[in-house]
């Protein structure tokens, strides 16, 4: 696989009709699902009554949701086709979504259940669509035009997530604007139903997936070839176990921020939505321009420093929200947290692809991607807990802990690996 990343933002006109349909369904998801509903459903249900260990609960539930649904999106894509498989999985995405903001109006005696329940089947259709659309990419670009074609994926996908952010923390001020406007009845600006509309229109908007996947002409289903296999030599065990395990404690310590910062800004902080929705968005903003960056960082340093380096970013914003608790260090923490992961899951597939040859790359990255699951799941249960017994400063102060113990493990694998050398 050519693991170049061009110098330059491509333009759409370079590519298929498929693949830009493709790439603008990256955008539209993103700003739905990754956008103003992974902003808004925490928020929600802490205004239900539940606490940071239920959110932990919650959260954990899509986790291991996504580790398990891994491969079985993967047979479904390859029976029915990459394009069926996503559309059924917007689609499950999106009814799963739109489930969430109901759960005020189910029976108090299994209302606890119903969260957890909407978000085994949002991921369940995220998996579904997510795993497949790697591939389905692949297919529908050349060899000259494919990092391209993930590169702006990747800006389209931050766009998104910018976007639906910013009007996610508008919207329940504005849903309050609306009723008090047409009503005679106040509605308390502070109370679960603003964000329950939030949601249910975040939701809807993920409706809009649909129409670009519907265009995509081709079935997208893998093309069968005479290829011989591949010579795939000894599998790196050792190579392998040691980066699942940087994997899962860098995972673990930037679970403690995209899981737990807006709960710390909205009830620690007690910022208002808008104002977290702002400083989200700078982050992402911020994380656009790293990835862009990253043609420049790869002419100066190898991937293995840089995915370290991304890593010691982490562990000065958690070590800065775990000092500090004000909206200054939370807003710079936040935006240092997601310039990191703009560059380190890039910079991390081309590092693995690299370190393993090609025959059990994707062995090895499905691995990667498990302790990536797991190591979510993980810290959303222990911290969810960790708050309700020590407090967001704890938890930020574990999570720098765990970024540590993980920058010292790349460095590790990077001194032993001939090519990084």
């Amino acid at each position: 696989m050519n693991t170049h990343i061009p110098r330059h933002l491509p333009s759409p006109r370079d590519f298929s009709h498929d693949a830009r349909q493709l790439i603008i369904v990256t955008g539209l998801i993103s700003a739905s699902y990754f956008g103003a509903f992974a902003l808004l459903r925490g928020l929600f249900l802490l205004r239900l009554g539940y606490d940071p260990a239920y959110l932990g609960t919650y959260y954990a539930a899509g986790a291991l949701t996504f580790m398990m649904m891994g491969l079985p999106s993967g047979a479904l894509g390859q029976r029915f086709g990459t394009r069926a498989t996503m559309l059924a999985g917007a689609c499950l995405t999106v009814g799963g979504m739109l489930l969430l903001p109901l759960t005020a109006r189910i029976p108090a005696d299994v209302r606890d259940l119903w969260p957890p329940l909407t978000q085994i089947i949002t991921v369940a259709g995220w998996s579904m669509f997510s795993v497949n659309s790697v591939p389905a990419l692949m297919l529908v670009t050349t060899d000259e035009n494919r990092s391209a074609a993930y590169a702006l994926t990747g800006v389209l996908r931050g766009i998104g997530s910018f976007t639906g952010t910013l009007i996610g923390g508008i919207l329940p001020g504005l849903v309050v604007w609306l009723v008090t406007r047409h009503e005679a009845s106040p509605i308390d600006p502070q109370s679960a139903s603003p964000f329950a509309w939030a949601l249910f229109i975040s939701a809807i908007s993920g409706l809009a997936t649909a129409i670009p996947l519907a265009r995509i002409r081709g079935g997208l289903r893998p093309i069968k070839t005479n290829t011989p296999p591949v010579d795939r030599g000894p599998f790196p065990a050792a190579l392998v176990i040691v980066l699942i395990v940087y994997v899962f404690l860098r995972h673990m310590g930037w679970t403690t921020s995209q899981a737990y910062s807006a709960p710390y800004m909205d009830t620690d902080l007690h910022l208002s939505t808008p104002t977290i929705g702002l400083l989200t968005s700078i982050g992402q903003i911020a994380a656009i321009g790293a990835t862009l960056s990253l043609p420049q960082m790869t002419q100066r340093w190898s991937h293995g420093r840089i995915v370290a380096l991304s890593t010691m970013i982490q562990i000065a914003s958690l070590t800065l929200m775990a000092s500090f608790r004000n909206g200054s260090a939370a807003g710079l923490g936040l935006l240092g947290m997601q310039v990191s992961a703009g560059i380190w899951l890039p910079e991390l597939q081309i590092f693995q692809m690299e370190l393993v040859d090609e025959g059990w790359r994707g062995l090895a990255y499905g691995a990667i991607a498990m302790a990536m699951g797991l190591g979510f799941g993980s810290m959303s249960i222990f911290g969810g807990r960790l708050i309700t017994a020590r407090g967001y400063s704890e938890l930020f102060g574990v999570g720098a802990l765990f970024s540590v113990a993980a920058s010292g493990l790349m460095m590790l694998i990077s001194r032993q690996t001939p090519r990084e050398r």
